[in-house]
């Protein structure tokens, strides 16, 4: 049976809770991109189990996802690939006011999702990368059997997506919690 696991990283050492002032977004999304992952946070076994069984296993090149697929125990070296980064959107607000780090993703997503996109990708590129990584997966799947790919929310959501529409059986969102695993199969 070809499998193909989607693995969200773990909860990252900067968190979402902090409080910034929107013209200090862009700061903070530079610090969650260097940021590893907390080590007080234990992967579940079960992730581990399935990161044990992958013949294949690829990851994102952010630092929080290679962090995760370390702790998880990857049976070999990863591949790593740009590709799988995390989707861009806005981070320029040039406001005072001070809300936690995950309004100010929620707001940047949503004006990403309504068509605004200035200095970072847009919604249209980051669906054409996801078809373009599924497709990648999918080819490796079929060569190798099971892959295991270790990146982020959005991109998984977007790639997931992608596999069902070329006939792979899974959920249709992906589960987005941190260590978050979800595998389609065909």
């Amino acid at each position: 049976m070809r499998s193909i696991t989607l693995i969200r990283h773990g909860p990252p050492t900067v968190s979402l809770r902090t409080r910034i002032r929107g013209r200090d977004f862009r700061q903070f999304v530079v610090r969650y991109e260097a940021a590893k992952i907390n080590l007080s946070a234990v992967p579940p076994e079960s992730v581990r189990r399935v990161m044990h069984r992958a013949a294949r296993v690829f990851s994102s090149d952010r630092p929080r996802a290679l962090h995760t697929a370390e702790l998880l125990g990857a049976p070999l070296p990863p591949v790593v690939d740009a590709r799988f980064r995390e989707i861009e959107f806005p981070v320029d607000f040039p406001l005072h006011v001070r809300l936690p780090a995950l309004v100010w993703t929620a707001l940047a997503l949503g004006i990403w999702r309504l068509g605004y996109s200035p200095r970072c990708e847009s919604s249209a590129a980051a669906k054409r990368r996801a078809r373009t990584v599924a497709s990648l997966l999918v080819q490796e799947a079929h060569q190798t059997g099971t892959i295991v790919l270790v990146a982020h929310g959005g991109i998984n959501r977007l790639i997931a997506k992608e596999l069902r529409r070329l006939g792979w059986h899974g959920p249709r969102l992906p589960h987005s919690r941190h260590w978050g695993c979800t595998t389609y199969s065909i």
